[in-house]
């Protein structure tokens, strides 16, 4: 099978391939870029494998960056683009179950094939657009199948984050997972504890905001993943796992009926739910989330709670990012809520958009009040007055507010 590489980042790559192969090496496309082109999907990045080992790559490239060679992997620069080329290789024992403890270079590409992950991912394509496939990965592609590359059990002993990967796959791509492949999941899920929560938080989150995430949140039940994640307690203390998921289902749904995007922040909240206030932020923190994406999560609580409460006013509004009040806005809307606040004209039409835009500062207020010294009073001063000018209590005008100030 030829395949047209018409994309602008085959183009600009396969010079790196011809370069490679007028050394006497081979070189191939690989992994999610020909797997992406195949579904006629849009691509992203490329990923280069070669029968160049690590040394012969960097004799053949002026420009290139070490970002593990003991693995086989050297960045090269080519007109200032960077390209990941991986050399062929098999793969010993996975004792942290990220890295392999060796590896050992080859000249094959098949034998290179049977360390990926599933058949959908172990394509490779040539530079003329010649395609690959020895594990019948074309076959699954068409049968929309996740299914492991030889024996599952072996995939995911060596790298246990696989799993996850599949039921990632199955939301983005609303494929199927293989019986076989499931059931060495099940079989293998308790040592999905062994690796890091943060590589384990990447793959949720690429689940949570997938395509058909609705179709794919059972596989969290049926792969039993979910509940040999210690992070996944404070969920399941709550309720049992298949409600969590199921009220995940009625909170996601809407956004897929309404063909709006999943935003992380906006999944993530879904998922925390049924959690109080600290027990979010130790939630997120534990799943290794930033401060900022917490504080954003925890806006996004205040604001679904405050629709239920029906206490949008004003002040509220001004207080909250307009994009996450639109996040919530937009959701409210998909679900047909019957209290709709056009909360973006309300921010519109606020008097200031925030404190720096008042008519007085602190050391206006300190001159008034012939103080030496702020500190708290000030502090105060500033938060009354802007609060009473959000509300449209005071007009934003200095000497309005400094009579308004006479009267404290």
């Amino acid at each position: 099978m030829i395949i047209e590489l018409t994309d602008k980042l085959y183009q600009s790559a396969i010079p790196v391939l011809e370069i490679i192969e007028q050394h006497g090496h081979e070189a191939y496309f690989v992994g999610g870029c020909v797997r992406d082109t195949l579904l006629g999907q849009a691509i992203h990045d490329i990923d280069i494998a070669s029968s160049a080992t690590p040394d012969e790559i960097q004799a053949i490239f002026r420009s290139t960056i070490d970002v593990g060679k003991q693995h086989g992997t050297i960045i090269v620069l080519y007109k200032s683009v960077p390209y990941e080329i991986t050399t062929f290789r098999t793969e010993g024992k996975y004792s942290d179950c990220r890295r392999p403890d060796e590896v050992a270079f080859v000249r094959n590409l098949q034998e290179d094939t049977l360390r990926r992950d599933f058949t959908i991912n172990a394509l490779a394509l040539s530079k003329n657009g010649k395609l690959l496939d020895y594990h019948n990965g074309v076959a699954d592609l068409e049968a929309k199948m996740i299914r492991a590359v030889g024996v599952a059990y072996e995939r995911f002993d060596e790298d246990a984050l696989r799993m996850m990967r599949a039921i990632r796959f199955a939301s983005q791509l609303g494929f199927q997972i293989a019986s076989e492949t499931m059931t060495a999941i099940q079989q293998l899920a308790p040592r999905l504890q062994l690796i890091s929560t943060e590589r384990i938080r990447v793959e949720l989150t690429k689940f949570l905001i997938g395509d058909y995430v609705l179709e794919a949140l059972p596989l969290l039940v049926e792969s039993e993943l979910a509940v040999h994640l210690p992070e996944f307690a404070p969920l399941l203390d709550k309720l049992p796992l298949e409600q969590v998921v199921s009220g995940l289902s009625d909170k996601i749904r809407p956004l897929l009926q309404a063909a709006l995007p999943r935003d992380e922040r906006l999944m993530w909240a879904f998922l925390v739910q049924t959690l109080n206030v600290e027990q979010v932020e130790r939630f997120l923190r534990v799943w290794t989330h930033s401060n900022q994406f917490i504080k954003e999560v925890q806006a996004l609580l205040r604001i679904q709670q405050a629709y239920e409460q029906q206490a949008i006013d004003a002040w509220f509004v001004y207080q909250h990012d307009e994009a996450l009040l639109a996040l919530v806005a937009d959701w409210q809307q998909a679900r047909k809520y019957n209290y709709q606040p056009n909360v973006l004209q309300m921010k519109a039409d606020l008097p200031i958009q925030s404190r720096k835009e008042l008519a007085v500062n602190g050391k206006i207020l300190m001159d008034y009040l012939q103080m030496k010294q702020g500190g708290a009073v000030i502090g105060q001063l500033l938060a009354d007055i802007e609060q009473q000018v959000v509300e449209g209590k005071l007009a934003n005008r200095s000497e309005a507010i400094l009579a308004q100030i006479n009267q404290y």
